[in-house]
């Protein structure tokens, strides 16, 4: 039976699966692998820590985490991929007010990532 996103293994969970997937996925998981490979770990500590304050409300994360997707050459068709599979996860495994909040952030952050490096990107051309 399927419950909301409540406490901190929730998260962990959910991060897990996800970035399983994400490594997996044909059209992510290289890009992604190829800057985390051995680092995986670490780098789920830091996005449980991210979702725990973004949706549980808890605050665990300080941080800028934008510019480090600037080098990464992701484009729209990455972050529609990538809400897809948020979305899978959280659907598969969650519901509640939380679970939507968490595809609807997701979403929020997938479009902001999106125009922040578009932006930079476009920063550089002359």
């Amino acid at each position: 039976m399927k419950h909301d996103i409540t406490t901190f293994e929730d998260i962990k969970f959910l991060v897990d699966h996800f970035y399983a997937m994400v490594q997996r996925d044909s059209m992510l998981g290289p890009i992604f692998n190829s800057r985390l490979i051995g680092r995986w770990e670490l780098h789920n500590q830091k996005l449980y820590r991210f979702w725990n304050t973004v949706l549980l409300r808890n605050p665990d994360y300080v941080g800028n985490p934008v510019p480090l997707h600037f080098t990464l050459k992701i484009d729209k068709n990455n972050f529609q991929r990538w809400l897809s599979i948020w979305n899978e996860i959280i659907d598969a495994n969650f519901e509640g007010i939380v679970a939507q909040r968490a595809k609807y952030r997701g979403m929020m952050m997938a479009n902001a990532f999106l125009y922040k490096i578009n932006k930079d990107l476009n920063s550089h051309i002359d």
